[in-house]
């Protein structure tokens, strides 16, 4: 939003002030640069008349007061040893006053040199003289002074324009990054002496994050009740499973002891799901932690190969953590080959953990969906085990310790799951 209104602002005073700039040069600069041709043509006139009228012996004293008053010279000659140089626009202007006054078109040369030269033919009796002046006899403070207020002006606008964005809008950039921050992340501060209406916009989300927060936790009670609830029958179903004859084919006791165990694994995932995300915060070693978990995949028959540093002090919760690594790690485990490649990387202001499995990946347009509840992408994956919460369970421990986790193909085969966090 600052680039994009700096922009607009910006653009808007240099082509502001260009039109004012056009302006007063048409309505100013040139009706002076013509009056002050129109005033140079006349001299020039009277003095190439005066000059042929006069006595030869006069002359001299003549052309050294002309030279001394009006910074002008006569010659009989134009001066062909210093080359013509390009046009100037006084010059064209005081062709055209010559040109009326004399009634024939007359042509004003412009030589180069050390300084630039106006040479001026004026056809006087029969004869042809040629008057000429430098460049700085038309030198005039009125032009630089003006250009150098319009420049000067510009650029001031331009950085106060730069100045009031950027304090407009940086309120905006504070109420941002509240809304990026998980919901009980502590709410920052705005800049002293911003507008009313941004602390109002500040507070008004205050209160919906309150409400939400509120809504949330109703919803993990109702949630955690309903599945703490559920136990009880399953106990009773387990119970009356043992006590079937032993005339009951295997098969069908089988089938029912396997539904039972899936119907327990739901009802754990259902209450981890649904319990608070408190974070009991403390402080451990995450490469100690990574280690243990990786013996635990191990042990359960996947192959852990990982590239970690000996140390890494993390502060959070520990067991939320484990139980995320947990998650992922079962994932690949089931859909992923078995294999698991952990690898940690720093980056500026972020730390990377990624785990990847050796599977086949799953469709881009899937990768945000598994990480809804109770979806399994099972032709994807090829599997039909699990219940589909274990990626959701693991997103929301991610988000309540303020980690980002997310899905992406790797380039070489496999799916990796990626977790960042800010330092």
């Amino acid at each position: 939003m600052f680039s994009q209104t700096a922009w607009t602002l910006g653009l808007g005073i240099v082509v502001l002030q260009v039109l004012t700039l056009v302006m007063i040069v048409a309505t100013v600069l040139y009706p002076l640069a013509e009056r002050s041709a129109e005033d140079l043509a006349g001299l020039i006139v009277i003095s190439a008349k005066t000059y042929a009228e006069l006595p030869a012996d006069t002359r001299p004293a003549f052309l050294a007061s002309l030279q001394a008053d009006n910074g002008m010279e006569i010659a009989v000659h134009l001066d062909r040893t210093v080359a013509h140089t390009h046009g100037h626009i006084y010059g064209w202007l005081l062709s055209r006053a010559l040109s009326r006054r004399l009634g024939e078109p007359v042509t004003v040369y412009v030589l180069g040199g050390d300084v630039r030269t106006f040479w001026v033919p004026v056809p006087i009796a029969g004869q042809k003289l040629w008057i000429h002046f430098d460049r700085r006899r038309l030198a005039s403070s009125l032009p630089v002074a003006m250009i150098f207020v319009i420049v000067f002006s510009t650029l001031a606008l331009l950085v106060l324009s730069m100045i009031l964005v950027r304090r407009v809008l940086r309120p905006l950039g504070v109420i941002s990054e509240a809304l990026r921050r998980s919901l009980k992340a502590p709410l920052p501060s705005l800049p002293l002496g911003g507008a009313y209406e941004f602390q109002n916009i500040l507070n008004i989300f205050a209160d919906l994050r309150t409400r939400l927060q509120a809504m949330v936790d109703h919803q993990s009670l109702l949630l955690t009740g309903i599945s703490h609830d559920l136990r009880s029958p399953l106990a009773r179903l387990r119970m009356a499973w043992e006590l079937l004859p032993e005339t009951t084919p295997q098969r069908l006791r089988d089938d029912m002891l396997q539904d039972m165990e899936r119907m327990d694994e739901l009802l754990a995932q259902s209450l981890a799901l649904g319990r608070g995300m408190a974070a009991k915060v403390a402080d451990f070693d995450l490469m100690v932690l990574l280690a243990e978990v990786g013996a635990d995949f191990e042990r359960e028959g996947g192959h852990w190969e990982a590239t970690l540093p000996r140390r890494y002090p993390f502060r959070g919760d520990r067991e939320a953590l484990r139980r995320l690594l947990s998650n992922l790690l079962d994932n690949a485990l089931r859909y992923g080959g078995g294999r698991v490649t952990a690898e940690f990387q720093k980056t500026p202001g972020h730390l990377l953990l990624r785990l990847c499995d050796a599977g086949s990946g799953i469709p881009e347009t899937d990768l945000e969906k598994v990480f809804e509840p109770f979806i399994r992408l099972d032709d994807a994956r090829g599997h039909s085990e699990g219940s589909g919460l274990g990626l959701a369970i693991a997103r929301q421990l991610a988000e309540a310790q303020g980690m980002r986790l997310r899905l992406f193909n790797s380039a070489g085969g496999g799916l990796c799951a990626e977790l960042s966090w800010a330092v």
